[in-house]
């Protein structure tokens, strides 16, 4: 049907077509637009016939369908299809969708091959199916909007996918996908999770600018480059998957995955504690040693709370315990020598007051403040921070008959934990300036 033969305010759909040689082997007819008009007409599927240059406008009431066709240089234009729009195991040869399109049903692309492909405008009411197609030249998406779920499991991009500016309200599902170039995505929103899991890219993927409000699932993922996420909007319930990727290029800010990864959120300490691995990897491959303490700090706290411990054998308590105490907040596990020096004064100080409320238990030949009591305020304050200093310090050697009776308990348990805190902070302070 030609542009003559229908005015501009019919709204008959629009199908151009012109034909073209059959290829080497391909025994598939040529068919003239007036037969593939009367099938869609129809609503019949247009099956193993080759096309060449079709041009769909217009609006089109029923499902449209083609299996087992080669589709060469198609336009799809200012149309809207009221029912489903499906190509199944086709050829798609260049074609462009553009002015807009809109799909009120199901878009399917199931086992086509699609060449330099390029999607502008493309609105898609019910779910779109790209399983198992296979994009060559270039897939390139731009300003679509997918209201339902969009499938692309075990599709194969032997070119450059590129999503931009585009809408995904539910889940959008790149699981499996194989990409042999990269995968990009910019200005593009994420209603819903975002899937990639098990996806296999190989140069870099990149999501700058990109908003996600759920799970962004990388999980199993083998991303053989650089994967930048530093530019990427997170919204307030927006949550991390790392478990199995394999992945040593991941450009991620420690507070773009502070509180939002899902394992550690989840309880599952044991999987975050190997997400963290995967990260301070990361970042000791980038030289990036602050980012790296912050990830291996995240994995000691989560092999932490992966240790197994209860009652019913108190003495795994007890450890878990000294473990948070003296590892934990003592030192950050070597990253922050700092705790160490708040921990110490913490500790000083706590047993300053005790020594000072019990100053009638120390030998004291010779006072601060002589002119005042053993128990006026002053000495009992200047008494009890001397000799917390000292046994912090010092331990108890040299100073054994300082204290009377029971006093010298305190006196020994700060003793002993002077000289764990002395031990942890230089550890901390060590790993620090040596790297």
């Amino acid at each position: 049907m030609s542009d003559d033969s229908q005015s501009s305010d019919d709204p008959t759909p629009e199908v151009h077509a012109s034909a073209s040689h059959h290829g080497p082997g391909d025994t598939r007819p040529e068919m003239p637009a007036s037969d593939v008009y009367e099938l869609i007409k129809a609503g019949k599927p247009v099956e193993n016939v080759r096309v060449r240059r079709l041009k769909l406008k217009g609006e089109f009431p029923a499902t449209v369908t083609f299996k087992n066709c080669v589709l060469s240089q198609m336009e799809v234009g200012a149309a809207t299809f009221r029912g489903d729009l499906t190509f199944v195991g086709c050829s798609l040869d260049r074609p462009i969708f553009g002015k807009p399109v809109t799909v009120e049903g199901h878009l399917g692309f199931n086992a086509c091959t699609v060449s330099k492909s390029r999607f502008f405008q493309l609105t898609v009411v019910g779910k779109a199916f790209f399983n198992g197609a296979e994009f060559r030249g270039k897939a390139y998406f731009e300003k679509c909007v997918f209201r339902q779920k969009v499938s692309w499991w075990e599709a194969k991009l032997e070119c450059w996918g590129e999503f931009k500016s585009c809408e995904f309200y539910q889940d959008a599902d790149f699981r499996s996908v194989h990409c042999d170039q990269g995968l990009i995505f910019t200005g593009c929103t994420f209603a819903d999770d975002f899937l990639l899991r098990g996806a296999t890219v190989h140069k870099k993927f990149q999501a700058d600018g990109c908003r996600f409000e759920k799970l962004f699932d990388m999980s199993k993922a083998k991303l053989h480059d650089f994967v930048y996420l530093e530019g990427i909007e997170q919204g307030p319930e927006m949550k991390f998957a790392f478990a199995n990727a394999v992945a040593e290029r991941l450009l991620v800010r420690p507070e773009q995955v502070e509180g939002r990864l899902a394992s550690e959120l989840s309880g599952q300490h044991e999987q975050a504690m190997h997400e963290y691995g995967l990260l301070k990897k990361c970042c000791q491959g980038q030289h990036r040693f602050n980012d790296e303490d912050w990830a291996f700090y995240r994995f000691k706290v989560n092999q932490r709370l992966a240790t197994k411990a209860s009652w019913n054998r108190p003495w795994t308590k007890v450890r878990r315990f000294c473990d948070w105490l003296f590892l934990d907040i003592g030192c950050g596990y070597g990253t922050n020598p700092a705790r160490a020096v708040r921990m110490a004064v913490v500790i000083i100080l706590g047993f300053a007051t005790l020594y000072g409320a019990g100053v009638e238990q120390f030998h004291a030949e010779k006072l601060p403040f002589p002119d005042d009591e053993v128990t006026d305020t002053s000495n009992r304050v200047m008494i009890g921070l001397i000799t917390s200093v000292s046994v912090f310090t010092s331990g108890m050697g040299g100073i054994r008959e300082i204290a009377k009776g029971w006093m010298n308990v305190p006196v020994m348990v700060e003793s002993v934990l002077g000289t764990l805190l002395f031990g942890l902070f230089i550890v901390a302070f060590s790993r620090k300036v040596i790297r």
